[in-house]
């Protein structure tokens, strides 16, 4: 009963149902049939014997009227034919009457008495034929009345008497006959009330099996599944489980249903399983489709491999990212570091240039010294007709302040070599130093063409003072030559006083532009401090960036992924 269908099961409890029907239908048909057996008993073996028996005592009656009617028609043949032929007829009818109610007689003292009633009625036909014999003959009323109470009268009190013991004895049979009809309807009635009480709590029982095996699997059911909507627990119990696993052995409606739902719940924990698996970074499982309509399957892998793409992307840009901040970080120090030494590096030139500054003034007043003493020469060699003497000294004087004039120009000379050094070096920070350098490189190319210029001033100074010391040492051997020569000598001294001049002014100038390079110098010294700054900033924040790439790359690591 418990694996059949719920369609089976309601039509089977319906069949019992139908069948207790039946059966009670079948106990009150019979109880009905019964009752009829007992009605037609009553009407064929009372009542209509009953009815049979009171038309023979009518007809018995009617017949004991017709005696007085022969009486009084006495003489009247005419009368007495019809009233005679009126006997004959109802003497037959009574006897068939009695005839046929002899045939309902089931007790034998009805029988004797029956026997007792036909004996007597015989009599009563005999008197009845003597009279009707008197009265055709004519004799007197009065003897007709005698022979009527003489002869017939005992015989027929005795058969109308007969007649309703017959019928009493009739009336007794039926109230018992009623009594047992009642009897059997009071019995049938029992049995009917007891078979429908029975009936009914067999329905009632099966009611409550068939409800049970219905309901209380749904009820189950139905438990769960508002717990789990209105919570979403669907975490079984030990008892609902050992429960599930009963009833799911069911084989109908119900337990199918009940066995498709503990699949199914076993199919939600297994996902609420693998989505615990990629709560905690394993994305690397693989999910198992059920079917081309599986929506929870099909979306779950799809998100499986969406995460796998997005964190092997996030990975890979990660990786990069932390390669780049690396490299960045890198060259921010390395900037930073090559910041701080060129700031070095600039200050030592900013200092070295100071130097050269002081050095170019010393030169700019040892030029205005040497033109001073040009001047002063050239007094002398004026002079030198009547001091040859004195310009023998002089001429010692001379050599001696040439030898001293020529070392001060080789200074002039190193100074223009170092400044021209000093010029290439800013001109190749300036190029370093990019659009913040370009008024530092027009600055140095200027000193670098001051340099070139001083250079070749001192060259040529180099060279007439050479030559002027020649000249001297010359003059000391031929005195006698130097009147001759005092004129030569005299352009000479203009020419190199005009030189000295000359060297002392681009001194002068060289003086300005290296106090010009020297600010240039500091302003670019103070740009390559920001730069410094700025780079180790740049290289804080890259290693920032470097250390929270990290950070990233160690939090998606934490993801297990697919290859």
């Amino acid at each position: 009963m418990k694996n059949l269908k719920v369609s089976m099961k309601l039509i089977v409890s319906f069949l019992i149902v139908i069948v207790l029907a039946i059966v009670v239908g079948l106990f009150g048909i019979f109880g009905m049939m019964q009752i009829d057996n007992a009605g037609d008993a009553m009407y064929t073996q009372q009542t209509q014997p009953l009815t049979t028996l009171a038309e023979a005592r009518e007809y018995f009656q009617r017949l004991r009227v017709q005696i007085r009617n022969v009486i009084i028609a006495t003489g009247d043949l005419a009368a007495l034919a019809s009233i005679e032929e009126d006997v004959r007829q109802r003497e037959e009818a009574f006897l068939t009457l009695m005839t046929d109610y002899k045939s309902t007689i089931k007790v034998e003292e009805s029988l004797i008495l029956f026997d007792e009633t036909l004996t007597a009625f015989a009599e009563y036909q005999a008197g009845m034929q003597q009279i009707l014999a008197g009265a055709r003959a004519g004799e007197s009323v009065a003897t007709l009345h005698t022979l009527m109470m003489t002869t017939i009268g005992s015989s027929a009190d005795y058969v109308a008497d007969t007649l309703t013991q017959l019928m009493f004895i009739r009336v007794a049979q039926a109230a018992d006959i009623n009594d047992s009809n009642t009897a059997l309807f009071h019995t049938m009635l029992i049995i009917i009330i007891i078979v429908i009480v029975v009936a009914c709590a067999i329905a009632l029982l099966f009611a409550f099996y068939i409800s049970g095996l219905i309901s209380k699997p749904l009820n189950l059911l139905n438990t769960f599944l508002k717990r789990a909507s209105a919570t979403g627990d669907i975490v079984l119990s030990p008892e609902e489980s050992s429960l599930i696993n009963r009833y799911s052995e069911i084989k109908d409606e119900v337990g199918q249903c009940i066995n498709a739902t503990n699949k199914f719940v076993s199919t939600i924990n297994e996902i609420a399983c693998e989505l615990q698996s990629v709560s905690e970074g394993d994305l690397t499982i693989d999910v198992t489709v059920l079917s081309e309509k599986d929506i929870l399957g099909i979306s779950l892998q799809r998100m499986i491999d969406s995460l796998n793409e997005m964190f092997g992307e996030i990975r890979g840009s990660t990786e990069q990212v932390t390669a780049g901040s690396k490299q960045i970080a890198d060259g921010a120090q390395m900037l930073a570091q090559g910041s701080v030494e060129q700031a070095a590096s600039i200050q030592e030139l900013s200092s070295s240039i100071t130097e050269i500054a002081q050095k170019t003034k010393d030169n700019a007043k040892m030029a205005h010294d040497a033109a001073t003493l040009a001047e002063t020469i050239k007094k002398s060699a004026e002079k030198g007709n009547n001091q040859m003497n004195e310009m023998t000294s002089s001429v010692k004087e001379i050599n001696l302040a040439s030898q001293s004039i020529s070392k001060i120009i080789k200074v002039i000379d190193d100074i223009a070599f170092q400044t021209n050094i000093l010029a290439l070096n800013a001109a190749v920070e300036a190029a370093r130093a990019g659009q913040h350098g370009k008024g530092f490189a027009v600055v140095a190319e200027e000193v670098r063409s001051l340099a070139a210029k001083s250079a070749e001033a001192a060259s040529d100074t180099s060279a007439l003072i050479q030559d002027s010391m020649e000249k001297a040492e010359f003059g000391a051997r031929i005195a006698d030559e130097t009147a001759a020569s005092l004129n030569e000598i005299v352009a000479g001294i203009n020419e190199s006083s005009l030189i000295v001049t000359e060297i002392a002014n681009s001194s002068e100038a060289q003086s300005s532009g290296i106090v010009e390079v020297n600010a240039g110098i500091d302003q670019v010294a103070t740009v390559v401090q920001q730069n410094s700054a700025t780079a180790e900033e740049s290289a804080a924040s890259a290693e920032e960036l470097s250390g929270q790439a990290d950070m990233l790359q160690q939090l998606i690591s934490q993801f297990k992924i697919k290859a």
